[in-house]
């Protein structure tokens, strides 16, 4: 089995090299590099050309065009029978695509998706983020996320990715999640929590802010096309919905005494709880498994850091099936 590893890149000087030096020692035979470059105005170029005489093949493209659109490029040059795609501020493990092919010998799997976790884990906040993922994707295996496939560790077979028409360039935001519930109309889409790769992580509460509120948006955006039949998209609309009308139902019945406002306090101390407070226990059992030291200060950004992610996302959703309009929203390079 041949895969072909599609990485978009754009302005990605600073990174570029990292990425591609994991993937070439990357231990396969059967595997192409492919970096496409999405017309980037620094030297990203200048850094991908120092490695084509190790089998890097670069894909230039004269207008920028997001990071759907650059895939697209990449898959027409591809030659695999397996379409992966990464991040270009990403770096994989020496086993990566062994284990991508151990998953596709299950009969009828069409498409594989990885875990991944922060690369720059000296960051307090993007440590914190990266043990949320963990959390969400890894001890819950993805059971509370309706996609299993990510843009930033993801394996296609190639057939069915052309059947469905490739890369979707007018769904920004959300191409990895709209291709998984393409794919898994077609075959079996399989999750390995194993398979990790170190990604950049946003290290400001304004970037976790505006990643979640563009995928939200994105997806409102979705909603407002087609009103999809998925429990798990509509659980986290659902969680705040609740929340928002438990703390009313709760402050508006404290004038009429205890017995009335017990069970709304009762019903939002419960949701904000599995928000906030319950990730600090989990938080510490996935350093304690990660053999990480323990830290008080990503600990307590656990108790905020969820709540603060899921109103954005929830926001976003909201403004994204209002509206149904991109405004000056820009194209993704990091789907995370």
């Amino acid at each position: 089995m041949k895969f072909s590893i599609l990485v978009p890149a754009y302005n990605e000087e600073q990174s570029i090299a990292s990425c591609l030096n994991s993937l070439i020692s990357v231990a396969y035979d059967g595997k192409e590099v492919i970096v496409i470059d999405d017309a980037s105005t620094d030297h990203t170029v200048q850094a991908i050309e120092k490695l084509l005489d190790k089998g890097v093949i670069l894909v230039r493209r004269e207008k920028n065009g997001g990071r759907a659109a650059a895939l697209n490029s990449g898959l027409q040059r591809a030659t695999g029978d397996v379409i992966i795609t990464t991040d270009a501020d990403t770096v994989v493990p020496s086993d990566w695509l062994q284990r991508f092919s151990s998953c596709f010998e299950q009969q009828g799997v069409v498409a594989v998706g990885g875990a991944y976790q922060a690369y720059n884990k000296d960051k307090s906040l993007a440590n914190a983020t990266s043990i949320l993922d963990q959390i969400l994707n890894g001890v819950f295996r993805k059971s509370l996320v309706p996609n299993k496939l990510s843009g930033v560790n993801s394996a296609i077979l190639r057939k069915a990715l052309l059947d469905l028409g490739g890369f979707n360039e007018n769904s920004w935001w959300s191409e990895d999640s709209e291709l998984g519930w393409k794919l898994k109309r077609t075959g079996k889409v399989v999750y390995d929590p194993n398979n990790i790769v170190s990604t950049q992580y946003p290290d400001t509460w304004s970037d976790i802010w505006k990643r979640k509120f563009y995928w939200g948006y994105a997806m409102g955006l979705k909603f407002r096309e087609q009103m999809p039949f998925n429990i798990k998209l509509w659980l986290r609309p659902m969680i705040f919905l609740v929340l928002f009308i438990s703390l009313l139902t709760f402050l508006a019945t404290i004038p009429f005494g205890m017995n009335l406002s017990l069970i709304p306090g009762f019903i939002f101390s419960l949701l904000l709880g599995s928000l906030t407070v319950v990730y600090i226990p989990l938080g510490a059992i996935v350093m304690v498994r990660n053999r990480d030291r323990i830290s008080l200060k990503t600990l307590s950004l656990l108790a905020v850091l969820p709540i603060v992610r899921e109103f954005a996302y929830v926001y976003g959703m909201f403004l994204g099936f209002c509206n149904g309009r991109v405004v000056s929203i820009r194209p993704s390079w990091k789907e995370k």
